[in-house]
């Protein structure tokens, strides 16, 4: 574990970033040291955007991304970045699928963690969120919560279910993160809730952490799809699938040693009463 695992600025990629509003893009821009670029369009080119933005960034071409954000996430954290900030989705389900698929690759590669940064085209006014709606935690997302909620000067509600909370993995990591933030003036707030995700879907917040932990599924038989299946209805994936629908600020999904695993989910199923069913 590194020293400090809060930093102020760091290198982060980014998907697609001639598709982020004027708005997200700032927010990636003043929260970067370096920016490593991929595209799924090779006409287009975001370097001039975001030096315009801040002339003392380095910007580094990644390249054209054939396989979205599945194949950015794999080549952004061989890069160096944990972080890869992303536009809208148009297709919130594939979307998903593939960034989840994504952190597995990455885990498999080696890497401890990487996330996904949905950027809404307007900004939210509030403190950040970072909860389960399961009860499993993981210190990264807390992590990056505290982390994000320093750059944009606002405070973190933990918002945890009543049944209790316990940290599956990187315990440590989120430990470090809570020391780091008491010493520079930041206190997490701890909110207890019946049901943590419609909470925060309801609540006034600038940005949602989740975290995707291991998931029910296996890898396709066929030499050319390689994409896991059966894990559309984990509990921590649909509540982020739950997150992109509802929740109007920005999505963080926080992939934290992300593995695949047989058998059956008992929490397939999020029901919250008075919310629509999921959709992609």
């Amino acid at each position: 574990m590194p020293d400090s695992v809060l930093e102020r600025t760091r290198r982060i990629a980014v998907m697609d970033g001639h598709l982020l509003s004027d708005r997200a893009a700032a927010r990636v821009a003043t929260a970067a040291k370096t920016l490593v670029l991929y595209t799924s369009d090779a006409l287009s080119d975001a370097t001039a955007r975001f030096r315009a933005l801040r002339p003392d960034i380095e910007v580094v071409d990644g390249g054209v991304v054939r396989g979205e954000v599945r194949e950015a996430m794999v080549r952004a954290t061989d890069a160096g970045c944990v972080l890869l900030a992303v536009p809208e989705p148009h297709r919130r389900r594939a979307f998903l699928t593939a960034a989840v698929t994504g952190a597995v690759d990455a885990h498999e590669n080696g890497h401890a963690t990487v996330a996904v940064l949905v950027l809404r085209d307007r900004e939210v006014e509030g403190d950040v969120a970072v909860f389960s709606n399961t009860g499993e935690a993981s210190g990264w997302g807390l992590a990056f919560a505290i982390e994000i909620a320093m750059r944009r000067g606002v405070g973190v509600d933990r918002i945890v279910p009543r049944k209790g909370l316990y940290v599956r993995r990187t315990a440590e990591v989120g430990h470090r993160a809570d020391v780091e933030a008491g010493g520079q003036g930041l206190k997490v707030r701890y909110r207890k809730a019946t049901r943590p995700l419609e909470h925060v879907i309801r609540g006034r917040y600038t940005l949602a952490v989740h975290s995707v932990l291991d998931v029910i599924g296996r890898r396709s038989e066929r030499e050319d799809a390689a994409e896991p299946v059966r894990f559309a209805h984990d509990a921590n994936v649909d509540a982020v699938l739950w997150l992109l629908r509802f929740f109007r600020g920005d999505v963080l999904l926080v992939g934290d040693g992300v593995r695949l695993r047989e058998g059956r989910n008992r929490d397939a199923i999020i029901e919250e009463p008075g919310t629509p069913g999921l959709g992609g």
